[in-house]
């Protein structure tokens, strides 16, 4: 799955305290900042400094051009050396960490939004820079945290929401993922959102459901990277092999390097006979990501097919090494071991099956007693296809 970087306007900004008419302040950097002006800005502020003597509203000021001037680096410097002056300065404090997440940093820039929280009240947009800043850094269970804050303060507004969901959909919990983001994709019609609330439907199987978000991202970004193999993973699994093997050729065509395609087509092709067709594409997704389940289940199907059930178990046994809560490896593996006649052990494979699935329902249905209670209380009901 593929991330589009969400992008996020400068939330605050800095007053012009340094407009106020004491004679060492350089008014005319002021003025020209006031007006917009940002290189005549830029370069009194920058006068100003030699000039001195060193004054924090001018340095913070310097900051806010650099910033809107996209010299984040140089804002960062500046926002630092205002902070050494005044290390309580709350606006230029968030600042500085905006400064940072632009410069793609996003480790220092939540640092920065860390500290904003514990120097004052919770703050829901400062929660969810944290959470974006958690994102960046693939700190998920994190982002999910401040995002759910941040939510939670601002239930009606779509981007907290759909940082959320889009958090949860990194930590393969789709069913959570999927209210938030159909929340945001009913406020904001995206085509990330679109294609992210389908992913999350990929991940329970709604084959169809994911077909139509798909369907509506290709009409709003035909070209988005990794669109083409969404499509086809809800083709296939609608049983519309012709169609799926169409939208994985596309994103091939457009990227030969995609390791979902190459997998998926690979996958399709075994299904289809096309066993040489299939152990060519799936060797190719083997080189993009060695040793990742989804191929080395296909393997160990072959290995099956072919009788050679050492091979299998040895596969299999590697996999749920890796994902104990794979159903399909489990499954598979209860088979291997009643062809090799062991029957107790393919009988322990089988209860593992039974007692994923009965955590499964169990699990459902706590997230609907759990939407029930909610609405029950009066808080705002997410809409869910």
């Amino acid at each position: 799955m593929r991330w589009v970087p969400l992008t996020i306007a400068l939330l605050v900004s800095l007053g012009l305290g340094a407009a106020q008419k004491t004679e060492d302040v350089c008014p005319a950097a002021n003025r020209a900042l006031a007006l917009g002006r940002l290189e005549e800005a830029r370069g009194r502020y920058e006068d100003c400094l030699k000039q001195g003597p060193i004054r924090f509203d001018t340095l913070s000021n310097l900051g806010t051009v650099y910033a809107q001037l996209s010299k984040y680096d140089l804002a960062i410097q500046a926002y630092q050396q205002a902070l050494a002056l005044d290390p309580e300065n709350a606006p230029v404090r968030m600042n500085l960490g905006l400064a940072y997440l632009k410069a793609s940093h996003p480790a220092e820039a939540a640092k920065e939004f860390e500290r904003s929280l514990l120097d004052g009240a919770a703050n829901p947009k400062t929660e969810e820079l944290l959470a974006l800043c958690h994102y960046q850094t693939k700190e998920y269970s994190l982002a999910a945290l401040e995002a759910s804050r941040a939510h939670d303060a601002l239930p009606e507004e779509s981007s907290a929401a759909f940082l959320l969901g889009s958090s949860y959909l990194k930590m393969g919990l789709y069913k959570q993922a999927i209210p938030h983001l159909y929340f945001a994709a009913q406020k904001t019609d995206t085509a990330e959102t679109h294609m992210f609330l389908g992913e999350a439907f990929l991940g329970v199987k709604a084959y169809r459901e994911a077909l139509r978000e798909f369907l509506r991202s290709s009409a709003l970004a035909p070209q988005t990277p990794g669109l083409h193999s969404d499509l086809g993973t809800a083709y296939a699994g609608l049983s519309r092999v012709k169609d799926a093997l169409a939208e994985y050729q596309k994103e091939l065509a457009r990227d030969p390097s995609d390791f979902e395609a190459t997998y998926y087509l690979g996958r399709l092709k075994r299904l289809s006979g096309e066993v040489e067709d299939s152990k060519r594409l799936l060797a190719k997704a083997e080189q993009m990501r060695p040793g990742d389940p989804a191929v080395e289940y296909e393997y160990a199907v072959f290995a099956m097919n072919d009788k050679d059930y050492p091979k299998a178990e040895q596969l299999l046994t590697g996999i749920l090494e890796k994902l104990p809560d794979y159903a399909d490896a489990h499954v598979l593996l209860a088979e291997v071991y009643f062809k090799m006649r062991r029957r107790e052990d393919g009988n322990r494979q089988k209860a593992i099956v039974e007692a994923l699935k009965q955590a499964d329902q169990e699990r459902t249905t706590a997230e609907g007693k759990a939407r029930e209670k909610q609405a029950g209380g009066g808080s705002r009901s997410v809409p869910h296809p």
